[in-house]
């Protein structure tokens, strides 16, 4: 299926001009105390997931009684083949080195955090990359090639938050900065990046910023030394809110921020993994927002050192539902997955990456890369699953939607009899023995079985232990594949071409 015409949503264009910006680094930071924890619990299972995971994370990289200790600093992102993700450098495993490792701005933050809890979001978040919009190239030589970076910037994160159809998509957009709860992921743009067609505008060195919030937003006291921002807080402003985040950044934040030591001082680890790496890294700090009188976010300030800023935000929350629309899918008609390798499916107690998700809508799924893809949902897509590499697991009777499965390379675990009725699994003949494993008991209905160039349309198939008819080492696992395109009386192993 082709991939539709997208258009940039409006709210890009006719913003008011950002020329005169100061540019501080994007992924941004500001303040003192080594240590902090979410300052109220998300209630829903993906937010919670959220803040469990960074809040964790944030804690073992500023752990500084760790032996060995953390090596946590900041890092720009290279562009990277347009085939595969990078992965952003965070190590959770201990080694002799370190206790653990990061080296990453503020997109590979969020992206390995989405990714840990749920890569089918991430793999929404990733999919905007590949846009037109994203891909263009401007008449006075200002282009955008945001297909061959390694993940999504914070602008591309900040129009896909605000579009009509990340609600469909798996994000519920926070419209209002004081509405944002913990777990929120927000981001947002500067410069040109607000309007790329808008040559006056300035270029600046980062996109943007994009964080996880861990805390409820409060409002910052105008008695507060200092609150203008040495007189740059716009006169348009009515409040300014104080947002608790976890990010990556090379930038002070206000405090708490637990990336500075007892001087208040970023410094950098004795042996960073990034010549280009700066003093900072992941954590958590305060960032401030400055709002309108209908509560829509015009400026921002990092920390108690950085002026008020004019920007674009937007923010959503993960949700359960995600339709795959032409927005979110590939030339091919498929949302295409990743996991990170590094990405944990445990840490700190808690467990990830399981949460159910009801998929929806005409496209369909294909995992690429190594690691374990859960599905276990209420689904009805209809565009089939595709596994290239990795192990995809499917936990529901509907989790594989309702069209065909095929498994060029890597492995499939049926925990449930979830093969649609009318599908057909295709199996490479290169795959491992026991690759798929069947692990329900009784009867799984499929239309057809395809090994290698032979087809089967009838009878019942699985490993040597099951007692199906027909056997092939490339099952395992007690269940039994039924093929329902031709009667099972009288059925005789055939290949059809």
């Amino acid at each position: 299926m082709p991939m539709a015409e997208h258009t940039i949503p409006s709210s890009w264009f006719g913003i008011v001009s950002l020329a005169w910006l100061v540019f501080s680094s994007s992924c941004v930071s500001t303040s003192p105390s080594r240590t902090a924890t979410a300052t109220s619990q998300a209630e829903d299972p993906f937010s919670a997931s959220v803040v469990s995971f960074a809040t964790a994370v944030s804690a073992a990289l500023n752990d500084d009684s760790a032996t060995p200790p953390p090596n946590n600093s900041y890092s720009y992102e290279t562009a990277y083949s347009p085939d595969h993700l990078a992965e952003p450098p965070v190590y959770l495993v201990p080694t002799d080195d370190y206790s653990a490792l990061a080296a990453t701005d503020c997109s590979g933050w969020v992206s390995f955090v989405v990714n840990t809890v749920s890569p089918l979001h991430e793999a929404v978040l990733q999919s905007q990359r590949n846009l037109p919009e994203y891909n263009e190239v401007y008449p006075d030589g200002f282009s955008l090639k945001e297909g061959v970076r390694p993940w999504a910037r914070a602008f591309v994160l900040a129009n896909y938050l605000r579009a009509d159809y990340a609600k469909s998509t798996g994000f519920e957009p926070v419209v209002n900065a004081e509405g944002l709860q913990p777990g929120d992921i927000a981001a947002y743009e500067m410069g040109r990046y607000t309007n790329p067609s808008d040559a006056s505008l300035s270029k600046p060195k980062d996109t943007g910023h994009t964080f996880v919030v861990i805390g409820s937003p409060s409002i910052v006291d105008a008695k507060t030394a200092d609150y203008d921002g040495g007189g740059t807080l716009s006169d348009r402003a009515q409040k300014v809110v104080a947002v608790p985040a976890i990010d990556s950044s090379s930038v002070r934040h206000f405090v708490p921020d637990s990336r500075q030591n007892a001087q208040g001082e970023f410094t950098l680890p004795p042996n960073p993994p990034d010549s280009g790496a700066k003093a900072g890294g992941i954590g958590t700090g305060t960032l401030w927002f400055a709002l309108d009188q209908d509560g829509q976010v015009i400026q921002r300030r990092i920390g108690p050192h950085d002026e008020y800023t004019e920007v674009l935000i937007a923010a959503g929350r993960m949700t359960s539902i995600i339709s795959l629309s032409p927005e979110v899918l590939d030339d091919e008609g498929d949302l295409v997955v990743e996991i990170f390798d590094n990405s944990p499916s445990q840490f700190g107690g808690a467990s990830y990456g399981r949460t159910p998700i009801d998929v929806t809508g005409k496209g369909g799924i294909r995992l690429v890369g190594g690691g374990r893809l859960t599905l276990n949902g209420r689904s009805d897509f209809s565009g089939g699953v595709t596994v290239d590499s990795g192990e995809l697991v499917a936990d529901s009777e509907n989790a594989l939607g309702t069209g065909n499965v095929e498994i060029r390379g890597g492995a499939l675990r049926l925990k449930r009899a979830a093969l649609g009725d009318a599908a057909s699994l295709r199996l490479s003949d290169a795959l491992q023995d026991g690759a798929i494993h069947l692990g329900f008991s009784g009867r799984d209905i499929v239309q057809s079985l395809r090994i290698g160039d032979a087809v089967y349309r009838c009878g019942t198939w699985g490993s040597p232990e099951s007692g199906a008819m027909f056997t092939d080492s490339l099952f395992s696992g007690p269940g039994i594949l039924h093929l329902a395109a031709e009667p099972i009386e009288g059925c005789a192993m055939k290949r059809t071409n």
